[in-house]
């Protein structure tokens, strides 16, 4: 197989974690793009496909696939036709392998009852290589690259475990790039609904707090000596500045930012 060989693997391999690491975790999937056409261009392949560990995800083609040009884009509804469920299950079973990689040359793919290597071989495909995403044990999904209709040689052993390390590095960003946007996510949420709840006057957050703790109306209007009627304005009023639908989104709310746990002493004033 004819590799790209004006930089070497080293550098490439420098190149790409550098991008990595400068690369926001809300861009992350747009920065694997670039990445991904350089190894195809490198180590002289065509398409390039990132398979999560779901056969869910598969079915709703939660996938990245990239191509280079010349060569048509994958389309997953291709590789699930017929006996849908059973041609994916198959196909998942591969990904799920417990080995570093799987090779399938030509004749494999031409010979496979699996439908989805058959259908790569009807494709065009001549090489294709399955290689698996593992992290801390667990199983993540897998990487498949192919190689259609032009001569040569199938990589060796070691270029095959230089493309190995190479997935691997795209894993550990990726993961912390997933780890990143739910981290931050979380946080944007914190802070709108401290924003929120400064919004609530103190007599609210009293009312609020006793109706987290399960009080009706007229339990409320007891304890801060207060009608039931007013209660339920404080109540409405606070649905419509939080911008919530139901009360028991008021309550979810109540809850997620510590009310409703402890007993509010306040009176009418």
């Amino acid at each position: 197989m004819g590799l790209k060989t004006d930089i070497s693997f080293e550098q490439l391999l420098q190149s790409q974690v550098r991008l990595m690491t400068n690369c926001k975790p809300a861009e992350f999937e747009a920065c694997l793009e670039p990445l991904a056409l350089q190894a195809l261009e490198w180590f002289d392949l065509d398409r390039c496909t990132l398979f999560p560990n779901s056969m869910l995800s598969i079915e709703e083609d939660h996938n990245l696939s990239f191509n280079r040009n010349g060569i048509a884009k994958l389309v997953i509804e291709e590789f699930t036709q017929g006996d849908a469920i059973r041609n994916v299950h198959d196909y998942l079973k591969l990904l799920r392998a417990d080995v570093p990689y799987q090779v399938f040359t030509e004749r494999h793919l031409a010979n496979s009852d699996i439908v989805a290597l058959k259908t790569l071989h009807q494709q065009g495909a001549r090489w294709h290589c399955i290689i698996r995403l593992q992290l801390f044990g667990q199983v993540w999904g897998a990487l498949a690259f192919a190689r259609f209709n032009r001569p040569g040689s199938p990589p060796s052993e070691s270029q095959l475990l230089r493309l190995k390390l190479l997935c691997d590095a795209w894993l550990v960003y990726w993961q912390h790039a997933s780890v990143a946007k739910a981290l931050n996510h979380g946080q944007e949420k914190l802070n709108d609904e401290q924003q929120k709840l400064q919004k609530l006057s103190k007599k609210q957050r009293a009312v609020l707090s006793l109706l987290a703790q399960g009080l009706s109306a007229k339990q409320c209007a007891e304890r801060l000596f207060l009608s039931p009627r007013t209660i339920e304005s404080h109540k409405y009023r606070m649905l419509t500045m939080l911008d919530f639908d139901s009360h028991s989104e008021l309550i979810q709310f109540a809850l997620r930012n510590g009310l409703g746990f402890s007993q509010p002493q306040d009176k009418a004033v």
